[in-house]
């Protein structure tokens, strides 16, 4: 959204006017060099193949990726899964080894206590990055972290295209296809110098967030639930379909979009076929309610059609819409092997919305859709809320990252 101001940006009385237009990406450089940079991520398993480098092509753009399975990270004062701790990642090495820099700081710092951790394979690609966007220095503003997140995870495809060779070649079990939950820790390395960037804010919490109940009041950790409250929640049912509602809105954010379209999918089907059982049952006997599911164990329509008639409630035109929708993209992800890819997000995450409210709507229990609905904000902390800011497209020429689009 761009911000209007008609009264330009001079200095009245030594205050600064805000500019008369500002949009976010508006303070980068665009017209900055390409630079050749090397993109390092270490997978979440081990790609059982020697260290080498291997060319991946993508939309006609060659990506050379050097697999390292001998490397470690170096961090001082304990261990993060952030990687904040992180400093120095490469072959072991013996402390006199080690850069002066590194020398320096533990030199200096006689209590920072040095704690080696092995990597699984690490790999690194050779990409580029706009020259104005590295040079930053540490106080990076947020569009110059934002483009860098971009920037790793626009890679993201070539690296799951290695990793798509990999299990063809194999068939290894325990590799699989990446998302930005499962390789959120990127740095960005030239000449040297590296920059750490990370894709999902969650991935980086080294504790809760701290909430401030009072001002005044010391902070306590965040929580969603106290322990009473989930005790007395221990031996509570879920309702038909529940456990897959919320594997649905579990694998959207782990980046497993096919798979959450999917399971939101069989929540409704699951759950109409419970509601509809009970509704002939109670109008016409079980007997008949079993013959009927039988009979429409392929006919979801005639399912919920019978619902909507005993039950005397319709559901909303446009979420019928949506549900139809919804089936057919579901339908090419099983029976046509579709696979929705990163930059359709939005289009699961509607399938995934909307069908939790259709669920809603079959359920029919208000003080559970309180739970689902409740609580939105506090739920979504950490989440991955800054995805496609700025658009990423890979050509034949490399990786470009640009600007958001005027409108």
């Amino acid at each position: 959204m761009a911000i209007q101001n008609t009264g330009g940006s001079k200095r009245r009385s030594g205050v600064a006017r805000p500019p008369e237009r500002f949009v976010l990406g508006d303070d980068i450089d665009w017209a900055a060099p390409w630079v050749e940079v090397y993109l390092w991520v270490e997978l979440p398993f081990w790609l059982m193949v020697d260290n080498a480098s291997i060319t991946v092509n993508y939309n006609g753009c060659d990506f050379p990726i050097a697999t390292h399975d001998n490397y470690f990270e170096l961090h001082c004062n304990g261990i993060a899964d952030s990687r904040c701790t992180v400093i120095y990642q490469g072959p072991l090495k013996k402390r006199t080894q080690l850069s002066d820099n590194i020398r320096k700081l533990l030199d200096d710092n006689p209590k920072l206590n040095g704690l080696w951790r092995k990597c699984k394979t690490i790999l690194k690609i050779k990409s580029r990055c706009n020259e104005a966007i590295f040079k930053s220095d540490e106080r990076r503003p947020p569009s110059h972290s934002i483009y860098l997140s971009e920037l790793c995870r626009a890679h993201l495809p070539i690296v799951n295209r290695l990793v798509q060779a990999y299990r063809l070649a194999t068939y290894d079990y325990n590799a699989f296809e990446v998302a930005p939950w499962d390789v959120p820790i990127w740095t960005i390395e030239r000449t040297g110098e590296s920059v750490r960037c990370t894709l999902v804010p969650y991935r980086e919490w080294d504790a809760k967030p701290a909430m401030y109940p009072k001002q005044g009041e010391p902070p306590v950790p965040f929580q969603l639930i106290d322990s009473q409250g989930l005790a007395s929640k221990i031996s509570a049912p879920a309702f038909a379909g529940e456990f897959d509602v919320m594997d649905a809105l579990n694998l959207m954010e782990r980046g497993d979009y096919s798979g959450a379209v999917r399971r939101i999918t069989t929540a409704i089907e699951v759950a109409i076929e419970d509601v509809v059982r009970k509704a002939v049952s109670i109008a016409e006997g079980s007997a008949a309610a079993e013959r009927f599911l039988k009979n429409t164990r392929t006919s979801f329509p005639s399912r919920w059609a019978k619902y909507e008639k005993l039950a005397q409630r319709t559901l909303s035109p446009q979420l019928h819409k949506e549900l139809t929708e919804t089936r057919k993209l579901r339908h090419r992800i099983v029976h046509g092997g579709y696979r929705i890819a990163p930059n359709e997000r939005g289009r699961a995450q509607q399938s995934v919305d909307t069908g939790r409210w259709i669920y809603n709507w079959i359920e029919n229990d208000p003080a559970r859709t309180r739970v689902r609905e409740g609580q939105i904000a506090y739920r979504s902390l950490g989440r991955d809320v800054l995805f496609s800011i700025f658009p990423t497209e890979i050509t034949p020429e490399g990786v470009v990252v640009s600007r958001i689009p005027s409108h």
